[in-house]
């Protein structure tokens, strides 16, 4: 299923703001963050993402935003 235009701006909004909070984030989540955009830029609406993927989002967007 592609993603919706708001989980797409959600994303993007996150990539704007993570690298000053960069040093909140703990190790697992900055690779997380670190493949979740490349394969956002990769695939787009496209890119696949689970229920326990969106967990680690949530979380990281809780730090950042």
């Amino acid at each position: 299923m592609p993603l919706s235009p708001e989980e797409q701006k959600w994303i993007e909004k996150l990539e704007k703001n993570i690298d000053r909070h960069w040093d909140d984030l703990n190790s697992f989540e900055k690779k997380f963050m670190e493949d979740l955009i490349e394969r956002f830029h990769q695939y787009g609406e496209r890119t696949h993402i689970t229920i326990k993927q969106w967990a680690v989002i949530t979380t990281v967007s809780e730090k950042i935003l």
